[in-house]
């Protein structure tokens, strides 16, 4: 029996040097990652820096890169500085952002205005949910100095339609204003600090009727934003009508379309998001890679192979680099026509790259050009790294185009019949589309669980079935029809288009119907989310074994040990609050402030207990919940604006421990000396709160400490940044 040894320090020196070897030339991929690290890292940050602390380690990481290149002779080094002045620019780059889009927010101090504003876009995320996106001309009671530059605003279904909005109108509103909500729950979804870099001031309701005013002069650049935003809607309204006729649910189908070309997801149902969301098809409603690439892809392989079916042409022009330049251009225009959301400009960048490498002689598609590309979408946008969009697109990108390194095409035979040959095309076709799908699953897998606690186990299934009709029918129908809308043939095409829709819309009715459809997961710790990217990015960039180490990395936030919930959940303004019975969770106030309610559940993996549930621990009634005697937990809750009666303050007391209150607390009276309570300085203070019990009592995790003091964050009484 041979014994097993341990390597000698030799062995072991001469694998590091090998798996060193197998990585020249590698370092250039890194660089932005490193450059996302440090923007990240700024981003997270609990204090706003000053240019100070920013610029001397830039200084500092620039003078180190000189003196490795003048005076090392260690290509390791060389290239360890070179990411050390990457990672600290990213912490410049988006400093420089951020104060860039610095503009007023709207105070708290008030929450009624009556708004004049140009109508910027309609930005409905459904069609059950009215939306816009507002540029103010003034708000009555504030100086020019304090008004935002952007506001967005829900309203009441119907509204828009009724009152024929549309972007480019002067409207006059009065709305419900506030600043950018902070997050539901502590280590939440944070909107403000998005809201900020987006230039919006604050968000609102409008209770009432819109009224249309007179447009007053404007700037260049603004007329200019809403003339094309008044054609991508006008657009948006011609695909609905186009396609609506003809098919039983004509308008879902016109609604799917435009959200397709436009962007525009008004006349989308509900409905249909919730099926493609449980199929995991829901990629299709937002424009990133895959709507790039197939306009792109189609523009360029359609004018190449015109022109190279022209002779005379083909034998004086290079027929190759012109369809890649007008590709360019029709990329541009596409991503104008959507209105550039922050994933179709992603995707835009890697198209023209890959284009612009045609151009250059350069592979198209490459890791290379994928890094140029990440390196130019966070020097632009450095704010994306820690948005769900960016981080799954790279990283499915990524990953399939290291699986394109390891594929080695297949050898063709000579002289194989036809039919044999279309049969092994169509073999080895379904086989790459089959890993292609399992390899980009298995890469946005980590985020879907981390960021919305769910996956969909039968996505594989649906994008396999959606991806030729959207790739062959849909989006070269829907490009030829928006580009021939006014002529019969544009009619047609919009009709394929419509009927390739309709068969993606069953497709993900039936997935999403199949038993076990999603499956749910309550949520890692915040860390492990990187540490798993981390992983997913060695594999996709190393080369050799050791890029295998890194599965068990990524994997991590698969089996990594689950956070214990909390047992009360608090509103962050004390509207509401939630209560955790064993692994379910029951809301004290069932029809107000769903939303942070439904996403404390979904981070912990909770079940949604019904109301009696609640009713056998709490009498609720008007805006009181008093703890019941069999009730162990022993906090009452008042969620009125003003203060109760004695009475009711009373019996809160006599009931409870703590008791938590939305509104100011004047003088507590001695019948409550023995109760200690939460109140309206403590909600600005501390934000949405989560409440856990210990041997000591009550233990309070809150969001705002978390977010730290930041230009998007409320900073707390008495700090200054």
């Amino acid at each position: 029996m041979q014994r097993l040894s341990w390597p000698t320090g030799e062995q072991l020196g001469t694998g590091f040097s090998d798996i060193l070897a197998a990585q020249r030339g590698r370092a250039f991929l890194w660089l932005p990652v490193a450059m996302g690290l440090g923007a990240a890292v700024y981003l997270e940050l609990r204090h706003e820096p000053a240019w100070v602390w920013v610029g001397l380690p830039i200084g500092l990481a620039i003078g180190a890169l000189a003196l490795a290149r003048r005076f090392s002779t260690s290509l390791y080094l060389y290239n360890f500085t070179l990411l050390l002045v990457l990672f600290v620019a990213g912490v410049g780059i988006t400093k420089l952002r951020t104060e860039q889009v610095r503009a007023p927010v709207i105070s708290v101090d008030r929450g009624q205005y009556s708004v004049q504003a140009f109508v910027v876009d309609n930005v409905s995320p459904s069609a059950d949910q009215p939306r816009l996106v507002l540029a103010p001309i003034s708000i009555r009671g504030l100086p020019s100095d304090d008004t935002p530059v952007r506001l967005r605003v829900s309203l009441r279904p119907g509204s828009i339609e009724g009152a024929g909005i549309k972007p480019g109108d002067a409207i006059s509103v009065f709305v419900l204003l506030n600043p950018p909500p902070s997050p539901s729950m502590p280590d939440g979804y944070d909107f403000a600090r998005n809201a900020w870099f987006q230039g919006l001031g604050g968000v609102g309701f409008v209770p009432g009727r819109i009224e249309k005013i007179e447009a007053p002069p404007q700037g260049m650049r603004l007329k200019l934003m809403l003339a094309l935003n008044r054609a991508r809607w006008d657009l948006t309204e011609t695909l609905v009508a186009q396609i609506k006729p003809g098919f039983k649910e004509g308008e879902a189908l016109g609604g799917f379309a435009a959200a397709m070309v436009t962007g525009h997801e008004a006349y989308v149902p509900e409905r249909l998001i919730e099926d493609m969301r449980d199929s995991g098809l829901a990629h299709i409603l937002s424009i990133s890679g895959v709507h790039m690439a197939v306009v792109g892809g189609f523009i360029f392989f359609f004018l190449r192979g015109a022109m190279a079916a022209m002779p005379p042409l083909a034998l004086r022009i290079p027929v190759k680099k012109i369809a890649a330049a007008i590709s360019i251009v029709c990329i541009l225009v596409y991503l104008a026509i959507s209105g550039a959301p922050a994933p179709a400009v992603r995707a835009a960048v890697v198209a023209c790259v890959a284009f612009a490498a045609i151009l250059f002689d350069r592979r198209a598609l490459s890791l290379r050009a994928l890094a140029i590309a990440a390196l130019i979408v966070i020097a632009l946008t450095p704010e994306v790294v820690i948005q769900p969009g960016f981080q799954m697109s790279f990283c499915a990108t990524a990953a399939l185009l290291a699986l394109a390194e390891t594929v080695k095409p297949d050898i063709r035979e000579i002289s194989v019949p036809l039919w044999v040959r279309a049969f092994q095309a169509a073999l080895n076709g379904a086989k790459l589309s089959l890993v292609a799908s399992f390899v980009a699953t298995l890469a946005t897998t980590p985020f879907a669980i981390a960021y919305f606690n769910r996956f969909s186990v039968y996505s594989l299934l649906s994008n396999l079935l959606e991806a030729p009709i959207t790739a062959f029918v849909v989006m070269p129908c829907l490009a030829l029809g928006t580009a021939l809308a006014a002529t019969p043939l544009g009619w047609i095409f919009l009709r394929i288009a419509g009927g390739g829709l309709w068969l993606i819309k069953e497709i993900a009715a039936w997935t999403s119907d199949l038993p076990y459809a999603v499956v749910t997961l309550s949520s890692a710790p915040g860390f492990v989310l990187a540490v798993a990217t981390m992983g997913l990015i060695w594999v996709c960039l190393m080369r050799g074994k050791v890029r295998w180490a890194g599965l068990v990395v990524a994997s991590s936030i698969v089996w990594w040990p689950r956070v214990a919930p909390p047992d009360i959940w608090i509103d962050p303004q004390g509207g509401n609050a939630a209560v955790r019975l064993a692994d379910g969770a029951y809301v004290l106030r069932p029809k107000v402030r769903q939303f942070g309610f439904e996403q404390w559940t979904q981070h912990y993996g909770l079940r949604t207990l019904d109301e009696a549930a609640r009713d056998r621990d709490y009498l609720c009634k008007g805006y009181g919940c008093v703890p019941l005697p069999s009730n162990p937990v022993k906090v009452g809750f008042w969620f009125g604006n003003k203060p109760p009666n004695d009475k009711r303050l009373a019996e809160l007391c006599a009931a409870s421990t703590l008791v938590v209150m939305r509104n100011p607390v004047g003088d507590w009276p001695a019948t409550c000396s023995t109760v200690n309570r939460i109140s309206a300085g403590d909600f600005r203070r501390l934000g949405a709160m989560e409440l856990t019990r210990n041997e000591m009592g009550w233990a309070i995790k809150a969001a705002q400490p978390l977010r730290g003091n930041r230009y998007w964050s409320s900073p707390s009484e008495g700090d200054e940044f």
